[in-house]
């Protein structure tokens, strides 16, 4: 489903601390009240903001300007926050895809014959980034001829919808995610854009860059099905991290033997026992995302990283092979990997979260994109962290 199907209202009622960047420490500088002293995941104090819940469109706007480094969540029972969470998940992937789009369309608009023949003609008024053309100048131009500038949107709009509509291998479904999601991608275009545009829109060459504008606009909207299968395999991921979390709990306190730890989590008194016993010794399911264009992205590709971690029962075989794995492996263990070396896939949940990674992993060798999805697991400490890379 699109961004905008997974949350009814603009504010996500899930807790959380959000470290800023420098530039959002900047940001915020006039207002310093707002700024908190908040631990990353790492443990490390920050600057940053702390609710019980967040304004989605301004999150969102943060993680587009490069404001927001990572989200960070601790809790006993993630999966009573299941939309929470997939909303969330949603809102980083989505930002980061319209804050890549202006980028790319920039990039094939200076490429153009157009525009690489106004800049030999008009040497000192060369246009070559769009830092180049003053914001004053498009907003000018947008009110002369705002007409004009509503065609354009809206025939692009057009030629994306029908480039939705005639896909013959998406379904139903696919192609209403989809239609719901590109006004807000055209709406997230920078205005400079639209005036490169412009200027190409008045040549002979209209229809064919029209084309090509529509179809990586299309491209991205194709990219989305990327923030369905994650939510999905996070999801997965969370229940299972909850799960052997509670278990652990359960069979260290000698509350219940292991064989029957279900059917106490199942009786929602002994449940909630097990949850505030959770809470009170601080042994939470972690989730975060991170997506900090210092530290993980490289030139003009935008990475996140998400990571969940859970302590869980490991028993001294599976204790002894991952511990030998992660000598010879310090990238972490392939999830497909590890499951088959616990000798319980079932147990351990490699079901559908393995399936999800296989689709992502199709998914984003057909388009280009670098993926992966791996475990580092601490034998020691019991403890298990499931790290998902990917760049957009």
């Amino acid at each position: 489903m699109g961004e905008d199907t997974k949350r009814t209202d603009a504010s996500i009622a899930l807790p959380a601390s959000m470290v800023l960047t420098r530039e959002g420490i900047q940001l915020f500088a006039k207002n310093p009240e707002s700024i908190k002293k908040v631990k990353n995941r790492e443990g490390m104090p920050r600057e940053g903001l702390e609710s019980d819940q967040f304004s989605a469109p301004t999150v969102q706007k943060l993680i587009m300007n490069s404001f927001l480094e990572e989200i960070y969540v601790r809790l006993p029972d993630p999966l009573r926050r299941r939309a929470q969470i997939i909303s969330t998940n949603n809102l980083v992937v989505y930002a980061v895809l319209y804050k890549k789009l202006s980028p790319s369309l920039g990039r094939m608009l200076f490429e153009s014959v157009v525009v690489r023949e106004f800049n030999r003609k008009n040497p000192k008024n060369s246009i070559v980034d769009l830092k180049h053309i003053p914001p004053e100048k498009v907003d000018t131009l947008r009110q002369l001829k705002g007409d004009l500038f509503l065609q354009m949107e809206q025939e692009i709009r057009e030629e994306v919808e029908a480039r939705i509509m005639s896909a013959a291998q998406l379904t139903d479904e696919d192609r209403m995610t989809r239609a719901r999601s590109l006004p807000k991608f055209i709406n997230w275009i920078d205005k400079r854009i639209w005036y490169l545009y412009f200027i190409i829109y008045q040549t002979p060459m209209k229809e064919q860059m029209k084309s090509a504008f529509a179809g990586m606009i299309a491209q991205y909207l194709e990219h989305t099905k990327i923030a369905t299968h994650l939510s999905n395999m996070l999801m997965e991921f969370i229940q299972n991290a909850e799960k052997s979390s509670l278990e652990r709990i359960i069979v260290k306190g000698n509350i219940a033997k292991r064989e029957d730890v279900d059917r106490l989590l199942r009786d929602l008194p002994s449940r909630k026992k097990v949850v505030d016993l959770a809470l009170r010794t601080e042994q939470l399911v972690e989730i975060s995302w991170n997506m900090n264009p210092e530290r993980n992205s490289f030139g003009k590709q935008y990475r996140i990283q998400i990571i969940v971690s859970n302590y869980g029962l490991i028993d001294e075989r599976t204790r002894s092979n991952l511990a030998k794995k992660m000598k010879t492996n310090v990238e972490g263990i392939n999830i497909a990997s590890f499951y088959q070396d616990s000798g319980d896939e079932q147990k351990l949940g490699a079901g559908l979260g393995l399936l999800y990674n296989s689709y992502l992993e199709d998914i984003c060798r057909g388009e280009g994109i670098q993926y992966k999805c791996n475990i580092f697991p601490e034998p020691e400490k019991e403890k298990t962290t499931v790290r998902v890379d990917i760049t957009l």
